[in-house]
């Protein structure tokens, strides 16, 4: 495969449930949950097909689930909370996460109410999973070839990248020079929620990746010639450079190391 080839040069080797809640309150008194959904369904319903597979379920308050299959959305993405499947996301009209979730997406209504997507059993990297990210982290900010902007520097320090997206980008650093200027959230994900899923890159050695340049279609050939789980989702030529996402999954650092020789 072309990416794991390039990640034994990019890195020298280092790259070697189910669950029942009780159901949320299916609206206030006030009709505030209603509201709510009104005002943010196509928000959620669009976040949704963006950012998660086809195949990821959503378990929904009933009230909310009414609301939204009102408003065209697919039952199957969007289940009864007694009914949420294997893997399953969960959407919280209360807005408090259970401990041990990860907040994906936060959707603001009126008076400061809110539907809180969440991840109830995030996959959890093992301690070799963690010790691969961080060095690939290092690797990166230590090519004198690439540059890392002041942000996506704070974030690669920390390792707090998909390990997809991170080792895609330790490969694009070794073979194209790439330099990555940011890791910005996607649309409603706070600022803790899960490790970044985008990166954009903003030149390729002396050259500025911009539309219609050769260095842009030099990077975007690349990222089209991935195969899972290394293809991005999302590859777009913008005036700010290119910018590289993946839809979220939970198990992001097993993924690349079922992959991995």
């Amino acid at each position: 495969m072309l990416l794991a080839a390039a990640a034994l040069v990019a890195v020298a080797g280092l790259v070697a449930g189910f669950l029942l809640w009780p159901d949320d309150p299916a609206a206030s008194p006030d009709g505030t949950a209603d509201a709510t959904v009104a005002a943010v369904r196509d928000d959620l319903l669009d976040w949704t097909t963006a950012e998660l597979t086809a195949d990821t379920p959503v378990a929904v308050p009933t009230a909310v689930r009414a609301g939204l299959l009102d408003a065209g959305a697919d039952p199957a993405r969007f289940v009864a909370p007694d009914d949420p499947g294997t893997g399953a996301l969960r959407l919280l009209a209360d807005g408090t996460p259970p401990p041990g979730a990860v907040v994906l997406a936060r959707f603001a209504g009126p008076d400061g109410s809110a539907l809180t997507l969440v991840d109830p059993v995030p996959g959890e990297p093992t301690p070799e999973e963690l010790d691969r990210r961080t060095r690939l982290a290092a690797a990166v900010l230590a090519n004198p070839a690439a540059g890392a902007g002041d942000a996506a520097a704070e974030v690669l320090s920390t390792a707090d990248v998909d390990a997809r997206l991170l080792t895609l980008l330790s490969v694009l650093v070794a073979r194209l020079q790439v330099a990555v200027a940011d890791f910005p959230a996607a649309p409603a994900e706070p600022v803790d929620g899960p490790p970044a899923r985008r990166m954009l890159l903003d030149r390729a050695g002396a050259d500025l990746l911009r539309p219609g340049s050769a260095a842009a279609e030099d990077v975007t050939t690349f990222l089209d010639a991935q195969m899972p789980p290394f293809a991005p989702d999302v590859v777009e030529v913008t005036e700010a450079g290119v910018l590289v996402g993946f839809r979220y999954a939970s198990d992001a650092d097993a993924l690349v190391t079922r992959s991995t020789p």
